[in-house]
């Protein structure tokens, strides 16, 4: 063969492997962007199913120090005091500028599994509930006076699930109150 064939041969020769070498490069990377791509739309998809099931609220953990027992030892009891007091009393001011009957205290934070002692003492003239069905409670406290307060208490274990626990005042009292939280309704919040 003549040089001048070799060379008519080979260059159509190196141009045909070197686009195949290109054209392998050009399959590959269409393959990494296409990867790329593909979990790009997956983070996203993840990342709108995580703040779609949040119910856009903002949700704060508490991180406990960690100590040297046991984490199956259940924590120590919490002792809890409340006081009814009525509107008369100035027990709580709403956010109509007016004073209204509330259980002070009765908003609380405990761990899952913790027992919880509760002291009531009831300034009100008439009969208030602590009623959580979630928390098995049904708790009526007695009426006291201005002066002497009814005292009676009860105990409750929290669940071991963490989580917010609603509670009310089942007897008829302060209207606004009964539809107002941190007066007489509210929430105990379980954490882990």
């Amino acid at each position: 063969m003549s040089d001048r064939a070799q060379n008519a041969e080979g260059p159509g020769r190196k141009e045909n492997s070197g686009t195949s070498g290109d054209r392998a490069w050009r399959e590959w990377t269409a393959v990494g962007v296409g990867l790329t791509g593909l979990l790009s739309v997956m983070a996203l998809i993840v990342s709108v199913v995580a703040l779609s099931s949040s119910g856009g609220s903002t949700t704060t953990t508490v991180v406990q120090p960690a100590t040297p027992a046991s984490s199956s030892a259940p924590p120590p009891p919490k002792a809890i005091k409340m006081i009814v007091k009525t509107d008369a009393q100035h027990a709580k001011k709403g956010s109509d500028g007016k004073w209204h009957d509330a259980i002070l205290g009765g908003n609380m934070t405990v761990r899952a599994g913790q027992t919880v002692n509760v002291t009531v003492s009831n300034y009100d003239t008439a009969p208030h509930s602590y009623t959580a069905p979630s928390l098995g409670l049904n708790e009526t406290i007695g009426a006291g006076t201005d002066k002497v307060a009814h005292t009676m208490k009860f105990t409750f274990k929290a669940p071991s699930q963490p989580g917010t626990y609603q509670w009310w005042c089942s007897l008829p009292c302060d209207p606004w109150a009964m539809s107002h939280d941190g007066y007489m309704r509210g929430h105990v919040t379980v954490v882990s």
